[in-house]
């Protein structure tokens, strides 16, 4: 009986479903309307602006407070943490091409990606949120003693509101010399950049993030093609390609400009790999000075052997001792039996990457001709030819601004267990610079993959 019951029920709803319309099954359109946000609208720059007169009144950890003003910014996501580049933070800007103005959004949300897509509009209701600077860049969020924290969970969805609209980002094309804080939070292109040479050597190409010392973020360094600036691009170590080899060739970034850390050096930021378009094989390394190195001369322009001395002693007569990167890896003066010399290795300086300046005191060679440069190097514990030699004859007082030319110095190659021998690194002719020049010693590298200790000794300039 049960079964002729459940089989004259099937047979009622089949005639039932075939005599409905077909009409009648088929699910209406979903339809998502624009938010309706009361209030009133400002810009990005409008609050920037509002802080950097708080900052100018109040100092460094100025913050502006929102508070029963019931206004909203509107603004396009730049970043995305889909490779997990970036964590629990939107990069906002004002438009979709051109823009002016940019801040980042911390959320205490994972991932990001999948509600607040690149492209995607939003609008941040500001009351009950803080704007105050954060690693040296603009930051909105909720106030937390003297930090900007992390918008709570409980409070996004009446604050991070996204619009139906995702425009085509286009990216803000600038150059290294452009950087300044008014770009930072922007999605920017730079062209015609390459890694350093010294972090793709072919026996020795340094990864994204993924070195022994790369604790929270990899450092690299890149150099502009046209002028030879360099910058940071920095990759978080939770980075699906953080192990991924640097390319070797030259081309072009599309990502956010933001700062290190410390918030005292700009860094490039990629959402994921395929913000590096390196496709020009031909890289941009430096061209050497050419001079004749005639060295004919007697008159000793500028001499220095160490001996005797402290670093304290070289950087009180002019000498400049500097690391660009931020760390504290620096130059010092080594001693062998009775012989000084100045020397550097970042063996076990647990800095992932560093670049350091030794620079002579000015030298006057205007009134001489046939100039040629001498001096010693020995190379030890070799894992990298990471030591070049620069001149100047127009020095700024920064390394990172002035134009170097690159010299033709000898850099010996030594042991990988013990020092190599002294050797002449000259003559290097000088005669086509005039004026008064400088002399640079620039030690790129990284802990542990390219620490090679280098000395330096009996540095001269004679010409006649």
């Amino acid at each position: 009986m049960n079964t002729k019951k459940c089989f004259w029920i099937l047979i009622v709803s089949y005639t039932i479903m075939a005599c409905s319309s077909e009409e009648e099954f088929k699910i209406s359109p979903v339809t998502i309307d624009e938010p309706q946000i009361v209030g009133t609208q400002i810009t990005i720059d409008a609050i920037l602006g509002i802080l950097g007169q708080k900052l100018i009144e109040d100092g460094e950890k100025a913050k502006v407070i929102f508070e029963d003003t019931n206004n909203f910014i509107p603004g396009y996501v730049v970043s995305s943490d889909k490779a997990s580049n970036f964590f629990k933070e939107l990069v906002l800007q004002d438009k979709n091409a051109n823009p002016s103005a940019g801040v980042r959004v911390l959320i205490d949300d994972n991932p990001l990606f999948t509600t607040y897509e690149f492209g995607r509009k939003m609008y941040i209701k500001l009351d009950g949120l803080s704007l105050g600077i954060e690693n040296g860049i603009p930051t909105l969020g909720v106030s937390e003693g003297n930090t900007i924290g992390a918008i709570p969970s409980f409070f996004i969805e009446k604050t991070v509101i996204r619009s139906t609209e995702i425009e085509t980002i286009t990216p803000l094309e600038i150059t290294i010399e452009d950087f300044t804080d008014k770009l930072v939070n922007l999605y920017i292109k730079v062209n015609n950049i390459q890694f350093t040479k010294s972090l793709v050597l072919e026996d020795n190409t340094f990864t994204f993030a993924a070195e022994n010392y790369d604790k929270f973020d990899g450092e690299r360094i890149v150099e502009s093609c046209a002028t030879g600036r360099t910058t940071i691009m920095s990759t978080s170590t939770f980075s699906d390609f953080k192990g991924v080899k640097l390319p070797i060739q030259q081309g072009s970034f599309e990502g956010i400009l933001t700062k290190n850390f410390l918030g005292n050096r700009y860094n490039l930021v990629l959402n994921d790999p395929r913000g590096l378009v390196f496709d020009n094989e031909t890289r941009c390394d430096p061209i050497v000075l050419e001079c004749p190195a005639i060295s004919t001369g007697a008159t000793i322009l500028f001499e220095e052997d160490f001996s005797d001395l402290k670093i304290g002693d070289l950087e009180d007569s002019g000498w400049m001792n500097s690391n660009i990167t931020g760390g504290k890896l620096k130059y010092k003066i080594g001693n062998f039996g009775e012989n000084q010399y100045a020397q550097i290795t970042g063996y076990r300086s647990k800095e992932s990457l560093y670049e350091v300046w030794f620079i002579t005191p000015d030298i006057d060679v205007s009134t001489s001709i046939d100039e040629v440069l001498h001096f010693d190097l020995q190379a030890g514990y070799d894992n990298g030819n990471i030591l070049e030699v620069f001149a100047t004859n127009n020095f700024t007082g920064d390394p990172t601004t002035t134009s170097w030319i690159k010299l033709d110095a000898l850099i010996p190659r030594g042991p990988l267990n013990a020092f190599g021998n002294a050797t002449p690194a000259g003559p290097i002719g000088l005669s086509c610079l005039d004026g008064t020049i400088r002399i640079g010693f620039r030690y790129i590298g990284g802990d542990p993959r390219a620490t090679t200790r280098y000395h330096i000794d009996n540095i001269r300039i004679i010409g006649e």
